[in-house]
């Protein structure tokens, strides 16, 4: 065993043993001395994308045409459309209340808060941010989009969100005080960089053992890694707030050129694992794939917000099950005993990438952080104990 390589499972452990520690210490902290949190009554309804907040609020018609929000949920939108949310809060102290009300949709373009004054049909912003404005303008330093309120004592409160983007919008709207949220962020942040130093952990260590082993497929699959790691900061909001936090003009086309970036390495991969005796549809098909994944990484040059979508989840449905039915040819045909192991890497960085995409842009799974770990652990074991005799490729 090298040093490198000894070196590599030291630092796993210490990055399981952490993201434990992390877990029980966030989940020992008490802060039941707070006020229970008033309850908000959420509303939505689609708009074209001109009418205003003024225009809104005069229309006794289009305040009457909220519908309630059954569940949080993605909606696919357009350049054209505004999603309007409205949040009915009621204070039931006697004292104001302090609380912050967050959406948490990253990907959002533009997201304004307002509150309905009570005596005139007119609404006060309060704040507006997005992925089109610079970070620094947001009234809290925090990934998600969120805005302070004060309720007055007793106070029954209505507040409207106008959001847009020119292809996908969620659902999710949250109501907290600040210690609470900044708890959240916290933990939140934390396990993030966890998960980047594990990710790191792969990349050097699959970009090692290409070296030496002088193994092809293992330089496409640190790339891979590397490209996934801009997709997840990217989707978290991390890289928007530390790499690029002046220029937000980034932010609509690093998505698309990041998973672009990582479908190209993963085809690279699978091209580099094929077997001699391949035939010419498994070839051609790769071919396919790695022209598919090209035409999502230059998407923006060409392609609008609703195309580029399109383009997104394609290109990701595609090459991920060519990955997958490759991984099972390989592993059925392969006349060397250890080949399924590359199998296994490309199953593990599907589903990595699967798994924080249905995260980030649908809101379905909420234990992507503890699923997202586990695929890296088995790919660093996986990569750990690779022998020698894996890397040709079989005959």
């Amino acid at each position: 065993m090298s040093v490198f390589t000894a070196f590599c499972r030291i630092m796993m452990v210490c990055v399981v043993a952490l993201l434990t520690l992390v877990q029980h210490s966030y989940a020992s902290i008490n802060l039941s001395q707070q006020l229970p949190i008033p309850q908000a009554e959420l509303y939505y309804q689609l708009s074209d994308a001109e009418l205003t907040i003024a225009s809104l609020t005069a229309n006794p018609a289009l305040m009457h045409n909220f519908s309630p929000l059954p569940q949080q949920t993605t909606l696919r939108t357009n350049e054209q459309q505004a999603l309007w949310l409205q949040a009915k809060i009621t204070n039931p102290y006697p004292e104001p209340f302090d609380a912050v009300i967050s959406y948490h949709f990253l990907p959002a373009d533009r997201v304004s808060f307002y509150k309905l004054d009570q005596d005139a049909p007119s609404a006060t912003l309060l704040g507006q941010m997005g992925s089109d404005f610079p970070f620094a303008e947001r009234p809290l330093p925090l990934n998600i989009f969120s805005q302070p309120i004060r309720l007055a004592a007793g106070e029954q409160a209505t507040f409207l969100l106008r959001l847009q983007d020119a292809a996908l919008l969620g659902t999710e709207l949250s109501i907290s005080t600040l210690p609470q949220l900044l708890l959240d962020h916290q933990q939140q942040l934390t396990n993030n960089n966890l998960v980047n130093g594990a990710l790191m952990l792969l990349v050097l260590l699959a970009a090692y053992r290409g070296l030496q082993q002088q193994q092809s497929a293992l330089y496409a699959l640190a790339g891979f890694y590397l490209a996934f790691l801009l997709v997840l900061n990217t989707l978290n909001g991390i890289a928007f707030s530390l790499l690029w936090p002046e220029n937000p003009e980034f932010n609509p086309v690093l998505l698309y050129i990041s998973v672009g970036l990582a479908l190209v390495f993963l085809t690279l991969f699978n091209r580099s694992t094929l077997p001699n005796n391949a035939g010419r549809f498994a070839r051609y098909s790769n071919t396919g794939c790695l022209l598919v994944a090209l035409a999502l990484l230059f998407s923006p040059l060409y392609a609008d917000g609703a195309l580029k979508l399109k383009l997104l989840f394609s290109a990701v449905s595609i090459i991920l099950t060519a990955t997958v039915l490759q991984a099972i040819y390989t592993s059925l045909t392969s006349i060397i005993r250890y080949s399924s192991r590359f199998s296994l890497l490309a199953a593990a960085a599907t589903l990595s990438l699967l798994l924080v995409q249905t995260h980030y842009l649908s809101s379905f799974v909420y234990w992507s952080n503890v699923g997202l770990f586990l695929l890296i652990s088995v790919s660093a074991i996986l990569l750990l104990n690779l022998p020698k005799a894996e890397t040709s490729r079989p005959d």
